[in-house]
């Protein structure tokens, strides 16, 4: 006889208050080790060559189209036929929303999709089909249960081509110790839902929350077990969501999808550019315009600034979307290099659009957005600005320049600002009457481009 955790399956010989593996307090239960040890029978399945896989066309790549372009972006081009995908966020971001409208747009193909969900009823799932105005006709079918033997037992019966389980944490199986939500659980609980998938064709989604530390399920437990793990981000005050892929066995980990809750749910935001632009007639002080990049992606993003004399002895710092710390370290560089000072004004910058990135490309912008609101000057629509501005106030070059010259291209800029200390080599080809300009300081740009006098 042996204590095991029941958090995370450690084993000792003794009781223990806290689990040394996991931290856990109290989780130390009386078990027989050679019981734990058992495991079920399995069918065993001999090795086959090259040639027998591509006789029997036993390999999974066999996509389909989720129904939403930006959700396909990120997967690689449509979901594969017996992978795993795990989908993550913070709670109330979207991500049932997304998943049932992804599991209705699969079935209006024909497919069978089994949405089995362990938080809510059944009523309260098709209360929110009819909010969200989905069609009921497709074979979309509703499972509420937290135990993992009755979804085995659906999938076994309906035989359906997609499954969705929403969410894994709150799913446990019958005679096993361990909690649902523990990470034995949750190892135990990925493991056979990945047999399921390799074994049946079947196309799983997992939806895992995040824990307060900000990891998936835990300590990440679930994210090297699956094949693909999407990351659901945004600001629940603002309707903006962006979809990341964080891994991908089927594809690259370099594309985000653009998506916008509505009334009726997620839509996809097919030119990126044109939602974060603002209308040209509005006033152009402290509004700066930039190509943010993200992964493969480049997106025009306007930044605005509000500089204002404070009426305290510690002026305010606030930054939304962008690193308060490096905020800090911009208004250090302005004032060493232009003589320009913040030290008695309130300084707020936003990303348009309720952005939050940690990109250095967007230094550049940054300072023409402070330098404008401070004078009072206006900042020409027509120019966007690209570079990281270093400690000694020098303008360094950036990744993907030529996406994002090509970007402002298309969204009809004629001047882009960069850095002059490119190679000749490196420099984009000319993108009709657009003009690109390079400057070796932030002085010297601020100077030429007519904010400094």
């Amino acid at each position: 006889m042996s204590y095991r955790c029941s958090n995370c399956g450690y084993f000792t010989p003794r009781w223990l208050g806290k689990c040394p593996q996991c931290g856990e307090w109290n989780s130390f239960l009386l078990t027989s080790r050679e019981e734990s040890k058992k495991k079920e029978e399995s069918s065993y399945s001999p090795p086959l060559s090259l040639s027998e896989i591509r006789e029997k066309k036993l390999q999974l790549g066999n996509r389909f189209s989720t129904g939403l372009g930006e959700v396909d972006r990120v997967l690689g081009g449509g979901v594969v036929e017996g992978s795993l995908v795990l989908l993550s966020g913070d709670p109330g971001i979207g991500k049932s929303t997304l998943l049932l409208k992804i599991a209705e747009s699969i079935a209006r193909e024909g497919k069978k999709v089994l949405y089995a969900s362990s938080e809510e009823s059944l009523y309260q799932v098709y209360l929110r089909v009819e909010r969200l105005g989905l069609d009921c006709n497709p074979p979309l079918f509703l499972l509420s249960t937290n135990s993992f033997e009755e979804v085995r037992e659906g999938i076994s019966s309906l035989r359906p081509q997609v499954v969705i389980v929403d969410s894994i944490q709150n799913l446990g199986r019958e005679n096993l110790e361990f909690l649902p939500g523990s990470i034995a659980t949750l190892r135990d609980l990925s493991s056979r839902f990945m047999e399921i998938a390799k074994k049946e064709n079947v196309a799983l989604f997992l939806v895992g929350h995040v824990t307060k530390e900000g990891a998936i399920a835990g300590p990440k437990v679930l994210e090297h077990l699956v094949d693909v793990v999407l990351y659901l981000e945004g600001d629940a005050n603002h309707p903006l969501r962006l979809l990341r892929s964080m891994k991908n066995r089927f594809g690259s980990t370099q594309e985000v999808g653009i998506l916008e809750m509505q009334e009726k749910g997620l839509i996809e935001v097919r030119d990126p550019s044109h939602y974060f632009m603002e209308d040209s007639r509005l006033t152009s002080i402290g509004t700066a315009r930039t190509v943010w990049a993200e992964g493969k992606r480049a997106m025009v993003l306007e930044i605005q600034s509000l500089v204002h004399p404070s009426y305290f002895d510690f002026p305010r710092r606030v930054s939304l979307g962008m690193d308060l710390n490096r905020l800090h370290l911009l208004l250090a560089v302005i004032e060493k290099n232009t003589r320009l000072r913040f030290s008695r004004h309130d300084v707020y910058l936003s990303m348009v659009g309720g952005i939050k990135t940690s990109e250095t490309a967007l230094d550049l912008p940054v300072c023409f957005s402070l330098v404008s609101s401070r004078l009072n000057r206006e900042i020409n629509k027509e120019t966007v600005y690209l570079g990281e501005v270093g400690l000694s106030g020098e303008i360094r070059p950036i990744p993907l320049l030529e996406q994002r010259v090509n970007e402002s291209a298309r969204m009809g800029i004629k001047r882009v600002v960069i850095s002059s200390y490119y190679p000749s080599s490196s420099l984009p080809e000319s993108q009709g009457e657009i003009m690109v300009v390079g400057y070796s300081t932030i002085r010297e740009a601020l100077e030429k481009e007519g904010l400094l006098s």
